[in-house]
């Protein structure tokens, strides 16, 4: 499943698979839970004009190691500031979504000096779907041990409003990624390391609410108005808590914003970037 463009490096014994394109200011992508560097082809064609832009497999995702670790916001927040780190020790630009938004905005938390400006995608917070919470329950990785290709064309339909953008490819990579040895486990343990059945857990709801005081970076928070995963309440309770942030919504579009919508998405980016774009 290797391609040609992919590249690998270490991060903290861990292979990570990765991708760049572009010169210029280093610009960060990362997918959420059971994601793939391979969403953001579309959005890295684009900004790789303007910027030096990497996307990444996270631990326990695509075709990057899958330590036996439990997978908690603050472990993979670390994973990904070392792998950022390993490229440059200035500061970057950053966009998460879903699970990533969530992973991206407990980086600048904890490493306050090292994003410039940080975009969030339909992103996991405060408000999280009791389909997702079931996953809490400790039986359930017993039962599933495989993911069949019905139940991927499913999870496609409900996260792509634009149901002509689903392709057999798209399908296929979900399936083949999904079920390769280690990623499965990794989603139940990021669903059992960081929710319960109540939403997201206690203590690292406190974390975020009380570090997104001090957060004085610019943020740009999208969401899809026909998402069917992460309700828009999310999206607007971060922009109510981080004082030097815009919300704006995508119009007819799902919770695969930066697939199915990937130029708005680069068109918003690019204008919330527009000190960085050429004359």
């Amino acid at each position: 499943m290797r391609n040609s463009m992919d590249q690998y490096t270490t991060v903290n014994g861990c292979s990570i698979r990765y991708r760049e394109a572009g010169k210029g200011p280093l610009l960060f992508l990362v997918h959420g839970i059971a994601g793939f560097l391979e969403e953001w082809n579309s959005v890295v064609e684009i900004l790789s004009e303007y910027y030096r832009v990497i996307a990444l497999d996270l631990p326990g995702h695509g075709l990057s190691d899958k330590p036996e670790i439990s997978y908690t916001i603050n472990q993979l927040s670390g994973f990904l500031r070392d792998f950022i780190i390993s490229f440059s020790s200035g500061k970057i630009y950053l966009a998460g979504h879903s699970l990533g938004g969530a992973i991206c905005l407990n980086l600048v938390i904890q490493t306050p000096n090292l994003v410039e400006r940080l975009v969030l995608v339909n992103s996991v917070f405060e408000k999280i779907p009791f389909s997702i919470r079931l996953g809490t329950f400790r039986f359930i990785p017993r039962l599933v041990k495989k993911v069949p290709q019905w139940m991927v064309e499913s999870s496609s339909r409900k996260s792509i409003h634009k149901k002509e953008l689903i392709t057999s490819e798209l399908n296929d990579r979900a399936y083949q990624y999904i079920n390769t040895p280690g990623n499965l486990e990794a989603m139940f343990s990021i669903m059992q390391s960081n929710i319960n059945l109540s939403g997201l857990d206690i203590n690292y709801l406190s974390q975020y609410k009380e570090g997104m005081k001090d957060i004085n970076i610019p943020v740009l928070i999208l969401y899809g108005d026909q998402d069917k995963i992460i309700p828009d309440i999310n999206s607007k309770l971060l922009h109510r808590y981080l004082s030097n942030s815009e919300c704006i919504s995508v119009k007819n579009c799902g919770h695969g914003l930066h697939y199915e919508s990937y130029e708005a998405f680069c068109k918003e980016v690019l204008t919330f970037f527009k000190i960085h774009l050429s004359p």
